[in-house]
């Protein structure tokens, strides 16, 4: 059953999943560490942890694994106006080539309806972008956009030797997530993103973890692990809506 919003709300969401995610869950798994909630899992080979690693590291490299996935950082728009004008001409177009533009009036009052549209909706993406980088306000976005799991380790230099081990050897496992992918293709997913029970912008990845727990990392994002079962959609969809409004209110208490 999906979660809909008995509410307008003029949030958004993005519901997905990430290979690079994942890894950075796997590795728990491999090595043992616990990190609330992800810390129902036994022990590991402890290899990580002898060099140094624990949950406040982990986490730290958590995080920006997540900014990598920042869908805002994609969204600055440089010159709106040009861009509204654009978009409008691009509409016209489109319309001219599937022959519809003779059931549209294309008259003035049209045309600034679209104007107004476009740049209402290019100024929030602006400004969405432009959160984005107060958010990570000291970070070299471009670096950490390029850069892989193993390469965005801060700290002993002998832990992303490690992960870069283990990042070899858990690219082929990724595929074995396949399920993941079958999940997301679920219509009342789509119903989630489409009626959105936030008035803020959140991105949510499931991911592949033997236990159901959720955690909200600032400022964006949901995490939802999924154990490799069959799954209880409804109970899925409630799991989600439950840390969307966690989210909400750890949002409150910043």
């Amino acid at each position: 059953m999906a979660i809909l919003s008995n509410d307008i709300t003029t949030g958004h969401i993005r519901i997905g999943s990430s290979s690079l995610i994942d890894f950075a869950v796997w590795v728990l798994l491999v090595d043992g560490l616990h990190v609330p909630p992800f810390d129902k899992h036994g022990e590991g080979n402890r290899i990580l942890q002898s060099q140094g690693l624990n949950a406040k590291l982990w986490h730290d490299w958590l995080r920006l694994i997540l900014i990598h996935h920042d869908n805002r950082l994609e969204w600055h728009v440089p010159n709106i106006h040009e861009a509204t004008e654009e978009n409008v001409k691009s509409f016209q177009n489109v319309l001219e080539l599937n022959n519809q533009i003779h059931n549209v009036i294309c008259n003035e009052e049209w045309l600034s309806e679209q104007q107004r549209y476009y740049l209402e909706q290019l100024t929030q993406q602006e400004n969405s972008y432009q959160e984005a980088l107060f958010d990570y306000s000291g970070l070299d976005i471009s670096l950490v956009k390029e850069s892989t799991p193993p390469q965005l380790w801060t700290g002993n230099k002998a832990i992303p030797e490690i992960l870069t081990r283990l990042w070899n050897e858990y690219h082929p496992l990724k595929y074995s997530n396949q399920f993941l992918s079958d999940i997301l293709l679920k219509p009342s997913l789509g119903q989630v993103e489409l009626n959105p029970p936030t008035n803020n912008y959140r991105e949510i990845y499931l991911v592949d973890y033997p236990y159901e727990v959720e955690i909200f990392v600032q400022p964006i994002f949901c995490i939802v692990s999924v154990p490799n079962l069959p799954i209880n959609q409804s109970q899925l969809e409630s799991r989600i809506f439950q840390i969307i409004q966690t989210s909400e209110v750890s949002t409150d208490n910043c």
